[in-house]
């Protein structure tokens, strides 16, 4: 892993986290099948392995992300040779507890280097200073990197929303107490 520093953002950080590619490969996505069995619906996600490498999109504006920073509870860059080379937000879900991983993005020609696992630690590691009890993750079922690297870190698998993201698409979520 590079030597990276973790800060909180600041205005002047905007423009470089901007022009971050947001989107990300994957050779794997998680279907869901729901099926009626004597009166329940059981709902089964399963890792499927794609013929080919897709793109997919981010499922955030990166405007929409960043054009509002400060109102988050935290936003973390971190930085490699003092540039910017991953970010996270981080929103308070008020009066639950719990802090919220929302967006976590890391410039393309520095992925698979640890710097997303480094952002989540401090993240984590934020949430307990501030007194958070639980750290849930939001991830897109297609995010099969993402997904990998929150069961690597200990996060476990909690539930998912249809249509959650602003681009309609389905999110996982996945937690783990603050300690």
């Amino acid at each position: 892993m590079p030597e990276i520093t973790i800060r909180p953002a600041h205005q002047g950080d905007i423009e470089s986290l901007q022009a971050f590619e947001h989107g990300y490969y994957t050779e794997y996505v998680w279907q869901m099948t729901q099926e009626a069995v004597s009166g329940e619906t059981q709902s089964t996600f399963r890792r499927v392995r794609l013929p080919r490498k897709v793109f997919v999109a981010y499922p955030r504006k990166r405007d929409a992300i960043l054009q509002h920073f400060d109102q988050a509870e935290a936003f973390l860059v971190a930085e490699l040779n003092a540039r910017p080379v991953g970010y996270l937000r981080i929103m308070a879900e008020m009066g639950s507890g719990v802090a919220r991983l929302a967006d976590l993005v890391v410039s393309a020609p520095m992925r698979r280097q640890g710097i997303a696992s480094g952002l989540m630690l401090a993240g984590m590691n934020l949430a307990i200073n501030r007194h958070f009890h639980m750290v849930m993750l939001e991830i897109q079922s297609k995010n099969d990197p993402a997904i990998q690297m929150a069961t690597k870190l200990g996060f476990s698998f909690c539930g998912f929303r249809d249509y959650y993201f602003p681009n309609q698409e389905l999110a996982f979520f996945y937690n783990r107490i603050a300690r």
